[in-house]
C-alpha cells in the first residue's frame, strides 16, 4: 500500500509540475475573450436600467411554460435576473482585466500557430533582433531557443546585407526576402520561444481573470438550471 501511495504521490507531482510549468493565457483566452464576455462589457451602462425597473422584472416570469407561480421551490424571475447581471458583470471584468494585462504577444496572436503565422508575415527585421537579444539575455524555455547564433548571424548578413572590413552593412547585398524564406525555421523556432515566454508571465492576472470568468459563468448557469428543472417537473407531471 505504501508503494501504491509513493506511486501516486510521484504521478501527482510530476502532473503538477508540468501545470505549473505551462501555466500560461493561451489554454484559458476562450474563457474571458469569448463573444459572451465581449458583449458583457455592455451590461454595466444597459443592465443597470433592466435589473432596477420594477415594471421589467416582474415580467420576466415563466408562468405558461414552468408554472412558476404554482411551483414552490427554486429561484424566483427577480432573483434570477440578478443572477444573470452580476454574471454578465464577472464576465465583463474579467474581459476588462484581460485587455489590460494579457501579454504584448497577445495583440498579435491568441494561440502559438495563429502568433507565428501572423508575425512571419508583419515582423521586420528589427522584431527578430529584439527577441533574440531577449533570448539571448533571459535564457530559453524551450528546446526551441537553443538555435546556433551562427545560424542567427547568417540570416542578419543576408537580411541586412554582409559586414565589411569596417563593419558595416552591404545594402547591396541586402535580401529580405530570401532571408525569411531560407530561414523561416530558424525564425519559426525564435517566434515559438518568444510566444511561450510571454505566454506564462503575468500569471496572478491570469488566476484572477479565471476567477472571475468562472465566477460568471456560473452565475449564468444557476438561472438555466433552476429554469430547466422546473419545466422538466412540469413536463414529468
Amino acid at each position: 500500500m505504501s508503494q501504491l501511495t509513493h506511486n501516486w504521490k510521484n504521478y501527482w507531482q510530476m502532473r503538477w509540475s508540468i501545470f505549473s510549468y505551462n501555466y500560461g493565457w493561451s489554454d484559458y483566452v476562450f474563457l474571458f475573450d469569448g463573444w459572451i464576455a465581449k458583449c458583457s462589457m455592455a451590461v454595466p451602462v444597459v443592465g443597470y436600467l433592466i435589473l432596477f425597473n420594477d415594471s421589467i422584472s416582474q415580467h420576466l416570469s415563466f408562468n405558461t411554460l414552468a408554472n412558476e407561480n404554482i411551483l414552490k421551490f427554486g429561484a424566483s424571475p427577480t432573483t434570477r435576473l440578478k443572477l444573470i447581471y452580476f454574471g454578465l458583470i464577472f464576465l465583463g471584468s474579467a474581459n476588462i482585466l484581460y485587455r489590460l494585462r494579457r501579454p504584448f504577444v497577445f495583440k498579435v496572436g491568441t494561440n502559438q500557430f495563429e502568433y507565428v503565422e501572423r508575425a512571419l508575415k508583419h515582423f521586420t527585421v528589427s522584431a527578430y533582433i529584439d527577441i533574440h537579444g531577449e533570448i539571448r539575455t533571459e535564457g530559453h524555455h524551450t528546446l526551441h531557443g537553443k538555435y546556433y547564433d551562427s545560424e542567427y548571424d547568417s540570416f542578419l548578413n543576408l537580411a541586412l546585407g554582409e559586414k565589411d572590413g569596417r563593419k558595416q552593412r552591404n545594402e547591396a547585398t541586402v535580401d529580405w526576402s530570401g532571408a525569411r524564406s531560407k530561414y523561416e525555421g530558424l525564425l519559426r523556432s525564435m517566434l515559438i520561444e518568444n510566444f511561450f515566454r510571454n505566454n506564462i508571465k503575468k500569471r496572478m492576472s491570469l488566476t484572477i481573470c479565471l476567477i472571475l470568468s468562472l465566477a460568471g459563468y456560473l452565475l449564468l448557469l444557476v438561472p438555466s438550471a433552476d429554469l430547466f428543472v422546473k419545466i422538466l417537473v412540469v413536463t414529468l407531471r
